[in-house]
């Protein structure tokens, strides 16, 4: 009995063992969730599955863009996972068992061929229209703007979208008389469609009626300078106008379009004729054409304009104007010449564009000292020369021009970087010499009877340039010079107007027979040369050229140049540098040995540091006031003293700028032409 319950029990042990090792087993089995993907790409608007193999239940969830099904399951499961055409980049999460899984989704966006409601629109010209279009596309679109996009195209909005939709195209104000296009492209992925968008031409206004025309009434010039007041136009085109002209109202003749607001009849009209005249203003497009009102107007019984070599005869007024004086008329002490170049006849009429330059240039000079305070010495014979074309020629020699103009006496400018200019000086003087008392026999009276009388030449031109050309053939004051001079400067220039390089050319070299103060840029370091002296002192001793600027004596024994001083500098019938120095009322003018002149940095030297001489600024210095001022009174047989000088002298201060110093770089006028001169000894 007891061995059968201990076998019992021992098997009922087992038995018992066996069940909670069984038992134990099953409560320690892992858990299991995992997916057949950690990430994946879904086109926006399609579909893809996730397997999941799980020994537990488990829930799905999405980001926005996205829907699952099914959203939760127990074991093993498939979940189905949608992006929706707006999806982007998102993530499905799957929990169950304290186990989470992600699956990271890219989704590219869906595309679709695109159907558009229109492929062309036309908008009017006017601002801020605006026209819809309508499109179906299954996928995202964007709007492709042209590389050029025209000005006129505002703006298209939106510029992208997913699935139906439409566009709205806007447009500014299309100012151009002509019909505009453009196309923009509205594309899903490889498909596009093309929408042209059309904008209608604006309307042209014609400009207003010119009005104001002159001249009117009786005595018009026979070449009339026909002007009126601009047009307008609403549309802001760019106006041109026809002068027409006619005798009879019927038969009209046209003279070439011009921009302006005037125009010069460059063929004379018939004396004493009446005529009708209209102008009419064009913009260049279609119904753009506006005549104005017909005015009538008689032309002068005389005659208007200056003909070839007449000469007239004008007395220097204090203001510097001039007055005319009957030809032949006593003239003052001092008699001086302006003569013109590149003027055609039609430039000649009384009052006309020769007149109004020439008058100017005489001018330029009596409005600075000391010329100012000696008008009443001057007398100006002014002598007209047709030129058959306007301008100057362009060359190193005026016989042999690199680009001709056809002018009387053949002005030709070096052209580049230079200033010089040449012209025919004999047959200049020839003009000259039509003047009452300046005729002769033979040429070389002729010239002699020119001597102490200079002469201006002003050219119809617009450049920086000028030159003087100085002769003599008796020594002394028996000088005869031609300064040549542009009418007027490019607005550009930085040596100010014209006016500046006459005073240089013609009251400085010409008259004043003054010397260059400047330094060239190519010699600030070099020493005036020892052969360029004899020269120097030769003009010195006939007190011809140069007594503004001192280069000290060369030792020729030592090979040295003597040592400058204030006491060396060159003197003239008691006055010198130092003279003026000295005085006190000239203190103002800081008169020194200021080393840098006639061309070269070292061993010349000006007396003062801003001149006319130098940088063509409207003031001569001290020594040359007084050089000038030697020159009228001794071209007028009078002695000049110090204190006459002083007492007439109304510029003692520079007032206008300094002159460059000699590291500065700057456009010097050429040196004057010395030609004809004397032999270079006493």
């Amino acid at each position: 009995m007891k061995t059968f319950t201990l076998r019992a029990l021992l098997l009922l042990t087992l038995i018992t063992l066996s069940i909670l090792s069984c038992t134990k087993e099953e409560k320690e089995q892992p858990k299991v969730l995992t997916l057949s993907a950690t990430s994946m790409e879904i086109t926006a608007g399609t579909n893809a599955t996730i397997n999941v193999t799980s020994n537990v239940a488990w829930t799905a969830s999405a980001t926005d863009g996205y829907t699952i099904s099914p959203s939760s399951g127990t074991g093993n499961g498939v979940i189905t996972v949608k992006a929706a055409l707006s999806a982007t980049n998102g993530t499905v999460t799957i929990t169950g068992g304290g186990i989470t899984a992600k699956v990271t989704i890219t989704s590219p966006a869906a595309t679709a061929d695109i159907t558009l409601s229109k492929s062309n629109i036309t908008l009017t010209y006017q601002d801020n229209k605006s026209e819809s279009v309508n499109l179906s596309c299954n996928g995202s679109w964007q709007v492709v703007l042209p590389v050029s996009k025209p000005d006129w195209l505002k703006s298209v909005t939106p510029m992208n979208g997913i699935g139906d939709g439409s566009i709205t195209i806007t447009t500014s104000e299309h100012t151009i008389r002509s019909n505009a296009q453009t196309i923009i492209t509205i594309k899903s992925g490889s498909y596009s469609k093309n929408l042209i968008i059309n904008k209608s031409a604006a309307p042209n206004f014609a400009p207003t009626k010119p009005t104001n025309i002159k001249p009117q009434g009786n005595g018009a010039e026979l070449f009339p300078l026909i002007t009126w007041n601009a047009s307008t136009d609403k549309n802001g085109d760019k106006i041109t106008y026809t002068v027409q002209l006619s005798k009879n109202k019927t038969t009209w003749t046209s003279f070439p379009k011009t921009d302006k607001t005037e125009l010069l009849i460059n063929t004379p009209l018939d004396i004493n004729t009446t005529y009708y005249l209209k102008v009419i203003a064009d913009d260049g497009l279609a119904a753009g054409k506006t005549e104005s009102d017909i005015v009538s107007f008689r032309t002068q019984a005389t005659k208007t304009y200056w003909e070839d070599g007449e000469v007239k005869q004008y007395n220097v007024n204090p203001d510097g104007s001039v007055t005319e004086v009957p030809l032949g008329s006593t003239p003052r002490k001092i008699k001086i010449f302006y003569l013109g170049d590149g003027y055609t006849q039609v430039l000649y009429k009384y009052g006309g564009q020769f007149e109004r330059e020439i008058k100017d240039a005489i001018k330029a000079l009596f409005v600075i000292e000391p010329y100012k305070s000696f008008t009443h010495y001057f007398t100006v014979y002014v002598v007209a020369a047709y030129s058959n074309e306007e301008g100057m020629s362009i060359g190193s020699d005026w016989t042999t021009p690199t680009t001709a103009v056809d002018t009387k006496f053949k002005s030709t400018w070096a052209g580049g970087s230079s200033t010089a200019i040449k012209a025919n000086d004999n047959l200049i003087m020839e003009y000259a010499a039509k003047a009452p008392g300046y005729k002769g026999a033979t040429w070389d009276i002729t010239k002699t009877n020119l001597t102490y009388s200079p002469i201006s030449l002003i050219i119809n031109s617009n450049v920086y340039a000028g030159t003087c050309s100085i002769t003599s053939h008796s020594g002394g004051y028996k000088v005869l010079s031609v300064a040549k001079t542009p009418a007027r400067h490019p607005k550009s220039s930085s040596y100010g107007d014209s006016w500046n390089t006459l005073r240089h050319e013609f009251g400085g070299h010409g008259f004043g027979l003054l010397a260059d103060e400047y330094v060239n840029s190519s010699n600030k370091t070099t020493h005036f040369p020892i052969a360029n002296y004899s020269n120097y002192k030769a003009w010195l001793d006939w007190a011809c050229y140069g007594m503004n600027v001192y280069v000290p004596e060369y030792d020729s024994v030592h090979s040295i140049w003597k040592p400058a001083s204030m006491s060396d500098t060159p003197s003239y019938k008691g006055a010198n540098w130092k003279n003026f120095a000295d005085l006190g009322s000239y203190s103002g003018a800081k008169i020194a040995l200021y080393e840098g002149a006639r061309y070269y940095g070292l061993g010349a030297y000006r007396s003062e540091q801003g001149s006319c001489m130098i940088n063509n600024i409207p003031h001569f210095n001290t020594i040359s006031r007084w050089r000038i001022y030697c020159r009228i009174k001794e071209t007028a047989g009078e002695t000049p003293t110090i204190a006459d000088f002083m007492a007439k002298d109304k510029d003692i201060v520079n007032t206008y700028s300094s002159a460059p110093t000699k590291s500065q770089d700057f456009r010097p006028l050429a040196p004057p032409e010395l030609i004809g001169f004397p032999p270079m000894t006493k």
